[in-house]
């Protein structure tokens, strides 16, 4: 005759290591160790997109104040005299309206004291990006009487 069976001690019983479940305390180290990584990705994330756009609104700015530097290129220089000392001037028709509207362009033209015959032009543009960071460019040039000129980039902020 068998015997019946008895319960086994509760150590005979036990769970073997690679059968049990995980405690609350390893479940929340993974959780937060995973949110420590999303958190770190989206920041990533968002850092870049800011590069972005700031790349964009340089190139942007770089772009209007070219066109306007080709557009005084075009002036005689009686034209060129008769321009204000300090004016806005107004952003290309083939800029993109609601794009340019976000920037403030402003031409200064001043006759060069040390050199008769020649004026100096400071093309600048400002704007402020979505962050609320101010950006500012600027484009210096001499216009000669006898149409020689260059321009070089000058303030990057």
């Amino acid at each position: 005759m068998t015997r019946p069976s008895q319960p086994q001690p509760a150590d005979r019983r036990r769970i073997p290591a690679n059968k049990r479940g995980l405690s609350l305390v390893e479940i929340m180290m993974a959780v937060f160790v995973l949110g420590t990584v999303v958190a770190a990705t989206i920041m990533a994330m968002r850092l870049g997109f800011n590069s972005i756009q700031l790349a964009r609104d340089n190139s942007m700015a770089a772009q209007i104040l070219q066109s306007e530097m080709e557009n005084l290129r075009m002036m005689s220089w009686a034209e060129l005299e008769a321009l204000e000392a300090e004016e806005e001037f107004q952003i290309g028709t083939q800029f993109d309206t609601a794009i340019a509207n976000r920037y403030r362009a402003v031409r200064r033209v001043a006759a060069d004291i040390d050199r008769p015959g020649m004026k100096a032009v400071a093309l600048e543009i400002e704007w402020t990006t979505i962050g609320g960071a101010e950006h500012r460019r600027v484009y210096r040039t001499l216009f000669s009487r006898e149409g020689l000129n260059d321009y070089y980039y000058v303030v990057a902020r």
